[in-house]
């Protein structure tokens, strides 16, 4: 049969085991969507990111616990690259003797490296699968003469964190989230790559802090990432330090950078420290790079911002519009860089978002459709963005360019808090832009925030022409077929307010949750017995398709399988002739029932 077909592997469950020595058991915690704690050996599951006690390792890891106060955060200095060919234990003598990093250092990164090599010695089967994994990951990146000193905070980190788990610490299943006591990082198990930091969850996670006010722990959590952050694109970036979906470490996406930059506006505000503004002005690099470096793709209207740095042709909708989310947040307290980057990437998600609704179910990018999980997210992010472009605050309309003045004066992002920087870094400042701060090491004065009394009065550039324009979402409302399912929504039209598509377009992908699939099958034509025929029809929106034939109003055969939208054509072969009945029933991603049926008159054979 013609079609598509998706299998879904299950995952093992059962208790975990601890031991180093003897293969594996086959057993593995079972999945959970808690975050699964490592204290002292033992595992206890927690809320992603929640605030967690005490503190356990040593070196980098004991590094990462838990600050009881705000501090002002440590971003990486620039440094030059071990040369290419080393292995990972060369390259660190080779950095300690240009003084790119400290003798200290290199002892206590080294120690690492040893450590789990000694441990490798002992573990078996997955355990030391895993933490081999890494080890190599670490030794390509070295010999690639890739191993800068901003580096090496994250991947001893990860080398340590992974020793400690795989010689302490239960087996997992696949894409479990875990974490270390004393630390709010966010980790994630990849098989056959170890543990890895899942950045996108840990920024995450610092957003729920904000949500709950949660000033420790805010501060915390983002401090520990400032000081595993990398120089990149001439700002600084977040790095994934495994091979996906193709591409190999290190690598960085715009969805995490958003998400990153949205976080440290948080920070600053809910901390009332605007050095936190600086360093997410800093997080600006990648935005104004190209693959592979960043993840700027220019484009005649604007700029996308790309999921992955190593795909420069894969454009996923919604980690585009969540790293616009970030930049408008940033742009809102002022940043002109962000703001520009904002409006350069807004001009581009307005012109392509409706290519990404197929009337009845998003795309995920430019050739499949969402699944349900990436639906509801895209259509999570859609809303939001929504109401930040609904916004009619001077700074808010400024941001969109609907006003010639910001709300910060001119004078950049926010202004430089003054704070002097706790290790006396400069920064990767070639990423401040507009804004002349020299990064997070505090420039002096704090020119920013305030600036001029802001954008004048409330006379705005557009007046109330907001975000009314609940035209648009029209489509066919009618009942559509004998499916009974309401006519598709649409690409929905143009509006007064050309930023509404986002509002319209969240409104018919939540309806698109609560509709049914459309079928239509195609006039079958007379066949022959024993003789392949087909059924040809159109299906509206990804479902799992149950395809039966039925004699005499008995089911003789059925099949089933997922099959995307657009016209498709199964077959099949009678076994005698008589009057047949195809039959074709759709179940959504979100659950929603479809069914329809069509008479095949069987000839007999000649």
């Amino acid at each position: 049969m013609a079609g598509c077909a998706a299998a879904l592997l299950g995952l093992c469950g059962g208790a975990g085991a601890s031991a180093t020595k003897r293969p594996d058991p086959g057993n593995r915690i079972r999945y959970s969507s808690l975050e699964l704690v490592l204290d002292s050996g033992h595992v206890r599951a927690s809320p992603l990111g929640a605030p967690v006690a005490g503190g356990s390792g040593s070196g980098r890891v004991a590094a990462a616990t838990l600050a009881t106060t705000p501090t002002t955060p440590a971003v990486p200095a620039a440094g030059a690259a071990a040369k290419r060919g080393l292995g990972f234990a060369r390259a660190l003598t080779e950095l300690a003797a240009r003084s790119e990093i400290t003798p200290a250092l290199e002892i206590e990164d080294s120690s690492a490296w040893k450590a789990a090599a000694k441990a490798l010695k002992r573990l078996s089967g997955t355990r030391k699968t895993e933490l081999r994994a890494v080890v190599k990951t670490l030794t390509t990146i070295a010999r690639a003469g890739e191993l800068t000193p901003a580096r090496l905070p994250a991947l001893v980190l990860t080398l340590q964190s992974n020793t400690q788990w795989w010689t302490t610490g239960p087996l997992l299943a696949a894409d479990q989230r875990v974490g270390f006591a004393g630390s709010h990082l966010v980790w994630e198990f990849y098989p056959g790559q170890g543990l890895q930091v899942q950045w996108l969850g840990t920024f995450g996670a610092a957003n729920g802090f904000f949500d709950e006010k949660d000033k420790t722990d805010l501060a915390s959590l983002i401090d520990q990432a400032l000081s595993l952050a990398v120089t990149r694109g001439g700002g600084v970036a977040w790095e994934y330090d495994f091979s996906f979906d193709g591409g190999a470490p290190p690598w960085v996406s715009a969805i995490t950078e958003g998400t990153a930059v949205e976080a440290l506006t948080h920070a600053a505000t809910l901390l009332h420290n605007d050095v936190y503004l600086t360093d997410a002005n800093d997080a600006l690099g990648i935005f104004q790079a190209p693959p592979p470096v960043g993840v700027e793709s220019s484009t005649p209207t604007g700029a996308w911002y790309l999921i992955y740095s190593f795909a420069p042709h894969e454009y996923v909708i919604n980690a585009f519009i969540q790293s616009l989310i970030g930049l408008y947040d940033l742009a809102y307290q002022g940043d002109p860089l962000a703001q520009m980057l904002f409006q350069r990437g807004n001009a581009e998600a307005r012109l392509a978002l409706p290519n990404y609704n197929t009337g009845y179910w998003s795309l995920y990018d430019q050739y499949s459709e969402s699944d349900l999980s990436y639906h509801e997210l895209l259509t999570g992010f859609l809303q939001t963005l929504c109401a930040q472009t609904k916004q009619t605050t001077p700074a808010a309309l400024w941001v969109l360019g609907l006003s010639t003045t910001s709300t910060g004066g001119t004078t950049g992002p926010s202004g430089a808090s003054g704070a002097s920087g706790p290790t006396g870094s400069s920064g990767p400042s070639g990423s401040s832009g507009p804004s002349g701060s020299s990064g997070s090491s505090g420039a002096s004065g704090s020119s920013g925030a305030s600036g001029s009394s802001g954008a004048s009065g409330s006379s705005g550039a557009s007046g109330s022409s907001g975000a009314s324009g609940s035209s648009g979402a029209s489509g066919s409302s009618g009942a559509s077929g004998s499916s009974g399912a309401s006519g598709s929504t649409g690409v929905t039209g143009p509006t007064i307010n050309p930023n509404a598509i986002y509002c319209t377009t969240a409104t018919a992908f939540t309806k698109d949750l609560t509709r049914a699939p459309v079928i239509k099958i195609k006039n079958p034509a007379p066949a022959r017995v024993r003789h392949v025929t087909h059924a040809h029809f159109t299906l509206s929106k990804i479902s799992t398709v149950t395809f039966a034939v039925l004699y005499a109003d008995k089911t003789i055969s059925q099949t089933t399988m997922l099959l995307g939208h657009g016209s498709h054509s199964l077959a099949w072969r009678p076994p005698h002739a008589g009057q047949w009945t195809i039959e074709l029933t759709a179940v959504d991603l979100a659950g929603n029932h479809a069914q329809q049926s069509a008479p095949v008159t069987v000839a007999k054979a000649h």
